[in-house]
């Protein structure tokens, strides 16, 4: 009995804490798949379908959110959805970039701004996706909260006339 009231506090401390990590392995999964399928998704869907680019980045960051199976939107703390379209050539009749981006408190359309940086040739066209959460990881003494996230850069291939 003494051995096990030694040893049961570490033991209960490591299977939450694996718990912890592996609820968020899980959502850093979701994650990294809803930026992937997301950019494919709008890789493959023609400008020319939506009445503006603002319609189309709203459809790309909805499938996002709904490939992220829960663990992206409204409720979740801390998410974060953006959405670019980079036109390097800037034969569109707005601008040559355009940018979606969706938090906790707002949904902004920006001009000639991208998510990141991705070091593509800056002739080519992309549909770049960037996807972010927090999460808490808990074991029974402390917890942290982790900010995990996913990108996806995904050449368009769609209308490539636009």
């Amino acid at each position: 009995l003494i051995e096990l009231a030694l040893v049961l506090p570490l033991i209960v401390m490591l299977i939450v804490g694996m718990v912890s990590a592996g609820i968020a392995y899980n959502y850093q999964l979701s994650l990294t798949h809803a930026a992937r399928e997301a950019g494919r998704y709008g890789a493959t869907l023609p400008v020319t379908n939506f009445g503006s680019m603002d319609l189309w980045l709203d459809e790309i960051a909805t499938q996002a959110i709904a490939d992220a199976t829960g663990t992206l939107g409204t409720g979740v703390p801390g998410f974060y959805v953006c959405v670019a379209y980079v036109h390097p050539d800037g034969t569109l009749p707005s601008d040559s970039t355009r940018r979606r981006v969706e938090d906790t408190s707002s949904v902004t359309h920006t001009a000639g701004a991208t998510c990141f940086a991705d070091g593509r040739p800056s002739s080519e066209r992309r549909v770049q996706v960037s996807v972010a959460r927090q999460s808490e990881f808990n074991v029974v003494f402390f917890s942290s909260t982790l900010t995990l996230d996913s990108e996806a850069v995904t050449r368009f291939e769609a209308g490539l006339g636009f």
